[in-house]
């Protein structure tokens, strides 16, 4: 079940006794268990028939809040937040498999896990709760469509209007992920003085994650823009990042890059490509590099990253200083 529908079952009164909650989007997670509280829970009887755990309780202590009646209300609601019930080495197991296969309808139950590894099997557990009738709901990192037109309705019920253009840049300067685009946007929203949201206001309130820098060196460095290069060095160091962390971000993602250019050489789509490597913002950004960037220069660009980790581990060069041999040495135009 998408999302969409999950918010349109709770709408239509559909509400199911068993939910597994998986995905990335954390923010949509919550504003969903959110509404299913709405819906199911008045708040003064939320002692009687609400709980939520974020470590998971004793066996006996769920069993009998699962079991016992609700209290003048029609339905119990009982969240478990990423209590590793799926990790395979709970203690119990066999009770909390009974537990999930039948949950009774007076009960509504939301499992929230991480999204499993690919070809990973299920566990027991889950295995129990499918059987039951458990409903997966999937929250995966929204489109770059849904994501611009969130961005230009929070703006616009702020009194504020943002640009296709510039919502996407927002987008594209920050983790793919709900949560920090609304806090970076709410914050622009105060600090801009005119009713358009310009380029300059989002450059001069967000702090860009270390990741994106890395990105954006990575392009720099690829079109022979020294001076860039440069100043994100720069940027990264005021950050209080560690030199050998940002190499290290820089060798993964030039390897991920690597990566999707030979699957993209081997014939694959550039969506199949995402889907290989695991999906969501990183895999998305790398497969769009890799389409732009002959497969020798990165492989130069990988082999100059290793030589210097070597050269500061030997002790032959500062971190810094490494990063900088790095931008000064690579030359394919």
């Amino acid at each position: 079940m998408t999302y969409e529908e999950f918010r349109s079952s709770i709408k239509d009164g559909k509400i199911s006794p068993l939910y597994i909650f998986e995905g990335q989007e954390d923010f949509l997670i919550e504003f969903c268990l959110g509404e299913l509280k709405k819906a199911l829970i008045e708040p003064w009887s939320e002692m009687m028939n609400f709980k939520s755990y974020a470590e998971l309780p004793p066996f006996s202590e769920a069993q009998d809040f699962m079991e016992t009646l609700p209290v003048m209300s029609e339905k119990k609601l009982l969240i478990f937040r990423k209590c590793g019930l799926f990790s395979g080495n709970i203690k119990n197991k066999a009770q909390w498999e009974e537990l999930f296969s039948s949950v009774p309808e007076f009960c509504c139950v939301v499992i929230w896990e991480t999204s499993p590894d690919k070809g990973k099997k299920a566990s027991s557990v889950q295995k129990s709760a499918q059987k039951g009738g458990a409903v997966t709901v999937e929250f995966p990192l929204r489109t770059e469509t849904n994501l611009k037109s969130w961005v230009i309705k929070i703006a616009a019920a702020s009194g504020k209007t943002i640009d296709q253009k510039n919502a996407l840049y927002l987008i594209n300067s920050l983790e793919r992920r709900m949560r920090p685009i609304k806090t970076e946007l709410e914050k622009i929203i105060s600090f801009s003085k005119s009713p358009q949201i310009t380029r300059e206001d989002i450059d001069s309130v967000i702090v860009k994650p270390a990741m994106e820098n890395v990105f954006g060196l990575i392009d720099a460095i690829f079109e022979g823009r020294r001076e860039i290069c440069y100043n994100l060095l720069y940027a990264l160091r005021s950050l209080k990042q560690e030199p050998v962390s940002v190499l290290s971000l820089l060798s993964g993602q030039l390897i991920t890059i690597y990566k999707a250019k030979l699957l993209l050489l081997e014939g694959k789509s550039h969506s199949q490509t995402v889907s290989i490597l695991g999906g969501g913002y990183g895999a998305e950004k790398s497969t769009r590099k890799a389409e732009k960037i002959k497969v020798e220069n990165i492989q130069t660009l990988i082999s100059l990253c290793w030589e210097c980790d070597k050269n500061i581990k030997q002790g032959k060069i500062g971190g810094w200083a490494a990063l900088e041999t790095i931008i000064a040495e690579y030359n394919f135009y």
